[in-house]
C-alpha cells in the first residue's frame, strides 16, 4: 500500500471514529463527555479516570479542520496520581499523524497537513495534488514540517507592472502580457526581499509554480499561483488570479532524539510523530509548566484538590472554540473555553476555584436553528476576594465574560470605613465588570499615588506617624472625589449611586501599615478591588445578537433566540456578545461555537519569559510582558518578592544558593492578570561556572553566550552546544553563536579547575503573520472621483519583528499598499486615501483577509 493510500485509509477511519463518538456522546448525555476527553480540565473531584485524553474536541488549541472533520493531535497522561501531583517520566504522550485534506482552490487537488504542538503544518503533497505533478512528496518523511502561508481562491486582478505581495518577502510581479493567439500570456518575475529568483512565461489558465530545495527535499514547490485569465483592453492589461498557495522555506526540524521543551519526539516518520515527557512534571498548586512550542500545562491554585488543564501562549489574533456539534450540542466552562494565565476566555471559569455556571444549548433543525431551540442560562456564584480578609462577593459569566454581580453577608472588609452591605446588583437588572482584584502589599510614600482603573488614583496626602494614620484622597480624572483619615488596619471604601442602586462600593482598599525610615516615610496597602461604574444592562427583553433575555433575578439569567437562526455552509452566526457559530463548508451540519480573540482581550494578561531550569547560584533574567508590549514596574517573586521590572520589562536575579527544587516565578501588577511560571532549580555547587543566555531565542538568529563565576566574566572558557564544541569566551567571558536549528538544545561550559555549567535553550522558528483587526470605510458611499479613507488596525500574529506590506484591495486588484514594521502582539493603524475611479455598484474593499462594502453612485450635481 502506498502512502497516498495509507492517508485515505486513516482519514477514512478518523471520520467513522469521529462520527460513532458523535451517536455514543449525544445518546450518553453530558455526562459521558468527561469519559470521551470532553473535559478540557482534569478535576479529581469529578471522578475523572486516571488516565486521560485530550483531543481536538477537548483541547482548542489542537488543529482541527471543521469543513473536512479532520484533526490529527492528542496528548495523554497516564496513572494520574492526585496525592503524589507529579506525572511520572515517560507517562505524558504526545502523538499527531499527517491527514490529506483538500486545497482551498480544489483544482490544486489536494495535500498533507499535520498538527504539530498546536500549530497547523504542511507535510508533503501526495499523488493528488497537481501542484507536484501528481508526486508524492512527503517533508515529513525527510524530518522536516513547515508552515502554510497561503491557501486560498480569491480572485486577484494584477495590471502590467503591478504586483502581487505573497510572504516570507517574496513578490510576484507582472512584467508584460502578450494577447496572441489562444488565452494570451504573461511574463512574471518573482523577488525575494527585492531581488530576482526566478522568472517564467505562464499561459492565462495556467499556473505558476516555483520550487526550490528546502532542506532535505529538492525542488519542493513552496509557491502555486494559478492565472485564470488574461485580459488585454483600450486602457488596461491584467492577468486575473485565482488560486494561491504558498508555503515557507524555512523549516522545523522533527528527528527522533529532539527535543521541544520538557519533550522528546521518540518516534518521527511518514505516518507519526510521537512525543513523551523526559524528565517527572510537579503538579505544584498554581504552577504553570512549558510543555513544548507554545503548548503549557496550568495548575489551579488549590491546595485542596488537583486541578490542571492544556493552554497555550499565543499572541495577535486567534480562535477559542468549543467543543463540535455533534459530538456535542450543549456547551459549559468545560467544553468551550481555554484560561491563559489568570484570564478566561470562552465561557467564564475560574479555574482555581471551579466556579463557572454559563450553559449553551442547541437543537438545529437542518440549516436553521428554529425560535427558541437554542437557549442559554448563567447564574452568579458566590468567589472569595483575592485578598481573603475581605470575604467573598458574588461572580457571574455572562456571554463569555466575568462580571460581579454583588456583594454578600460574607463581604467583610476589616474595619471599613463604609459597611458593606448586601447588595445584589443583578436584581437590579445590571452587572459590572470586575476591574482589580488584588492581594499584593504596595507601598506609598507621602505624596505617592496608587493608580487604579477608568481614572481612579488614590494619594497618600500625608502621613502621621504617631497616631500611625493616613490621609488618602481618591481623584477621578485628576480631580479629588474624596478625602479621608485611615487608620493602620482599616479599609478604604468608596461608594456611590451606579445605575438602579444606590451606595454601591465600587472601590475597597485595605491601609495595612505605616513605615517610617531615616529618609521614606510610606503607607503598606494589601488588598484592592474595583468594579466599573460602567454598567451591562440585563433586563427581561433585553436584545444581545441573536439572543434575548426571557428572564432575569437575582438567581440568574436565561436567554433564548426569539428568531429562526441560519446555519448555512462556511457561514459565521453572531449569536450574542463576542460568541460565534463557526459552520463548516460541508454537506453535513456541522459547526462550533467560538470567540475570536483579539490583542485588548490579553492586554492585561502578564506574560513571564524565564529559564525553566537553572542552579542555584545562577544569575537570570526575567521579562514581563502584556499583549506583547514590556510591562515596567512588575512585582517579581520568585518563592519570595525579589523585585521589580525596569522599563524593558526585565529584572536580573542571581537565584540564591540555597534553592533546591521547583519554584513559581510570579509577576503581578495593579490592574493587570498575574502571571506564573514554574523554574526548576538544582542544588548549588561549588567552583561551578554560571552561563547568562536567552531561554528562548529565534531560529538563524545570533545569540550571546556570557559565562561567569561569582559574577566576574570568565575568558578561556570552552562553549559546547548540545556537546559540539562552538568555540571560547573572550576577554569579557562572552561567545556569540548563530543558532541553525530549532528545538530544545543545551548550551554547556567548561574551564579547567571549575565544574562544568549547562542551561537550556529552546530555539523557534521564527515567523511573521500580519492581520488586519477590522476594516472601515469613511464614508462608506462615494460618487465616482470622490475620496473615501479606509482604515485597518493591523497586528503581528507571528514571533518576530518584520516589515512587511500591507496591501489594499478594491475589487479583486491590488490599489496601494504601505510598508509596515510590527513587533509580535503589537498593533497599528494604517489609513488609505482612494479616489473611487470605478462605475456606479457596490465594490469589495479588502485588507489582509478584512472586507467591506463601499458603494459608488452617480455623480452628486454640483450646488449653483
Amino acid at each position: 500500500m502506498n502512502h497516498n493510500q495509507t492517508y485515505r485509509l486513516s482519514t477514512f477511519w478518523i471520520a467513522v471514529g469521529i462520527t460513532v463518538l458523535a451517536v455514543l456522546l449525544l445518546a450518553a448525555g453530558a455526562d459521558a463527555a468527561s469519559d470521551q476527553s470532553g473535559n478540557r480540565v482534569w478535576d479529581e473531584s469529578k471522578n475523572l479516570s486516571t488516565n486521560y485524553t485530550w483531543n481536538a474536541y477537548s483541547f482548542s488549541g489542537f488543529y482541527y479542520n471543521l469543513d473536512d472533520n479532520l484533526s490529527t493531535e492528542e496528548l495523554s497522561i497516564n496513572n494520574i496520581n492526585p496525592a503524589a501531583r507529579a506525572i511520572a517520566e515517560g507517562d505524558m504522550t504526545y502523538k499527531t499523524s499527517p491527514i490529506e485534506v483538500d486545497f482551498v482552490y480544489s483544482p490544486f487537488g489536494s495535500y498533507q497537513v499535520i498538527g504539530f504542538m498546536a500549530d497547523k503544518y504542511f507535510a508533503g503533497y501526495t499523488g493528488n495534488s497537481t501542484i507536484s505533478k501528481n508526486k508524492e512528496m512527503s517533508t515529513i518523511a525527510g524530518g522536516q514540517l513547515q508552515r502554510v502561508l497561503f491557501d486560498d481562491e480569491d480572485r486577484r486582478v494584477v495590471t502590467v507592472g503591478g504586483t502581487l505581495t505573497l510572504q516570507d518577502g517574496y513578490v510576484l510581479k507582472m512584467r508584460e502580457i502578450d494577447i496572441g493567439a489562444g488565452p494570451g500570456q504573461i511574463f512574471i518575475v518573482l523577488l525575494k526581499n527585492g531581488a530576482e529568483v526566478d522568472s517564467s512565461v505562464v499561459a492565462g489558465g495556467g499556473t505558476y509554480i516555483y520550487t526550490k530545495r528546502v532542506g532535505s527535499v529538492s525542488d519542493l514547490p513552496i509557491i502555486a499561483v494559478h492565472f485564470e485569465s488574461v485580459f488585454r483592453g483600450t486602457e488596461v492589461n491584467a492577468a486575473f488570479v485565482r488560486g494561491v498557495f504558498q508555503i515557507s522555506d524555512s523549516y522545523t526540524k522533527v528527528s527522533s532524539g529532539d527535543r521541544y521543551g520538557i519533550m522528546e519526539i521518540t518516534g518521527a516518520g511518514a505516518d507519526q510523530i510521537t512525543m513523551n515527557n523526559r524528565n517527572s512534571i510537579d503538579l505544584s498548586g498554581g504552577s504553570s509548566i512549558d510543555l513544548m512550542g507554545n503548548l503549557k500545562l496550568i495548575v489551579a491554585d488549590n491546595s485542596s484538590v488537583l486541578r490542571f488543564a492544556l493552554s497555550v501562549e499565543r499572541t495577535g489574533t486567534f480562535d477559542v472554540r468549543g467543543t463540535i456539534y455533534p459530538v456535542t450540542n450543549e456547551w459549559t466552562p468545560l467544553n468551550f473555553g481555554l484560561n491563559i494565565g489568570s484570564t478566561s476566555i470562552g465561557l467564564f471559569y475560574d479555574m482555581d476555584k471551579d466556579i463557572g455556571t454559563e450553559k449553551l444549548t442547541v437543537n438545529p433543525s437542518g440549516a436553521s436553528i428554529p425560535e427558541g431551540a437554542l437557549v442559554y442560562s448563567t447564574s452568579p456564584q458566590e468567589i472569595s476576594f483575592d485578598f481573603s480578609d475581605f470575604g467573598s462577593y458574588q461572580v457571574i459569566g455572562f456571554m463569555a465574560d466575568k462580571y460581579f454581580a454583588g456583594y454578600t453577608a460574607n463581604t467583610m472588609p476589616p474595619n471599613p470605613t463604609t459597611r458593606v452591605a448586601e447588595k445584589s446588583a443583578l436584581a437590579q437588572g445590571q452587572l459590572h465588570k470586575v476591574l482589580i482584584d488584588d492581594e499584593t502589599q504596595r507601598t506609598i510614600s507621602v505624596g505617592g499615588t496608587l493608580t487604579l482603573k477608568e481614572g481612579y488614583v488614590l494619594k497618600a496626602t500625608d502621613i502621621d506617624l504617631r497616631a500611625r494614620t493616613m490621609l488618602l484622597t481618591l481623584l477621578k480624572d485628576g480631580n479629588e472625589v474624596d478625602t479621608t483619615p485611615l487608620s493602620a488596619g482599616q479599609t478604604y471604601v468608596y461608594t456611590k449611586r451606579v445605575g438602579a442602586v444606590s451606595d454601591l462600593p465600587i472601590i475597597i482598599a485595605r491601609f495595612d501599615n505605616v513605615f517610617s525610615g531615616t529618609e521614606v516615610q510610606a503607607a503598606f496597602i494589601k488588598g484592592v478591588f474595583q468594579i466599573s461604574e460602567s454598567i451591562t444592562s440585563v433586563k427581561s427583553g433585553d436584545r444581545y445578537g441573536q439572543m434575548r433575555i426571557s428572564s432575569v433575578s437575582a438567581a440568574g439569567i436565561e436567554m433564548d433566540n426569539p428568531n429562526s437562526v441560519g446555519i448555512s455552509p462556511a457561514s459565521t452566526v453572531d449569536l450574542m456578545g463576542n460568541i460565534k457559530f463557526r459552520v463548516a463548508d460541508s454537506g453535513d451540519v456541522r459547526f462550533y461555537p467560538v470567540v475570536t480573540v483579539v490583542p485588548e482581550m490579553l492586554a492585561n494578561q502578564l506574560i513571564i519569559d524565564a529559564p525553566t531550569r537553572a542552579t542555584a547560584g545562577d544569575a537570570i533574567t526575567i521579562k514581563v510582558t502584556a499583549g506583547g508590549a514590556a510591562i515596567e514596574g512588575a512585582s517579581v517573586a520568585v518563592d519570595s518578592g525579589i523585585g521589580q521590572t525596569d522599563i524593558t520589562g526585565t529584572l536580573s536575579y542571581t537565584l540564591p544558593k540555597t534553592l533546591n527544587g521547583t519554584y513559581n516565578i510570579t509577576a503581578t501588577k495593579l490592574g493587570y492578570q498575574r502571571a506564573t511560571r514554574t523554574i526548576d532549580v538544582a542544588g548549588f555547587i561549588e567552583n561551578r561556572l554560571s552561563i547568562d543566555a536567552p531561554a528562548k531565542a529565534d531560529q538563524f538568529g545570533t545569540i550571546t553566550i556570557k559565562v561567569t563565576f561569582n559574577g566576574a566574566p570568565v575568558s578561556g572558557a570552552g562553549v559546547a552546544y548540545d556537546n559540539v564544541s562552538i568555540g571560547q569566551t573572550d576577554s569579557s567571558g562572552s561567545l556569540n553563536y548563530t543558532l541553525e536549528t530549532g528545538g530544545t538544545h543545551t548550551i554547556s561550559a567548561s574551564k579547567s579547575g571549575y565544574v562544568t555549567a549547562a542551561r537550556d535553550i529552546e530555539v523557534r522558528l521564527p515567523f511573521s503573520e500580519f492581520r488586519a483587526l477590522d476594516i472601515n470605510i469613511t464614508p462608506p458611499v462615494v460618487s465616482t472621483g470622490e475620496t473615501t479613507v479606509i482604515r485597518s488596525n493591523i497586528t503581528n500574529a507571528g514571533t518576530k519583528r518584520d516589515t512587511l506590506p500591507v496591501v489594499l484591495i478594491v475589487n479583486s486588484t491590488e490599489i496601494d499598499n504601505r510598508s509596515v514594521t510590527l513587533a509580535p502582539g503589537e498593533v497599528k493603524e494604517v489609513n488609505f486615501t482612494y479616489k473611487a475611479t470605478l462605475p456606479e455598484g457596490n465594490y469589495s474593499v479588502a485588507i489582509l483577509g478584512q472586507s467591506a462594502l463601499l458603494e459608488v453612485v452617480k455623480k452628486r450635481p454640483q450646488r449653483e
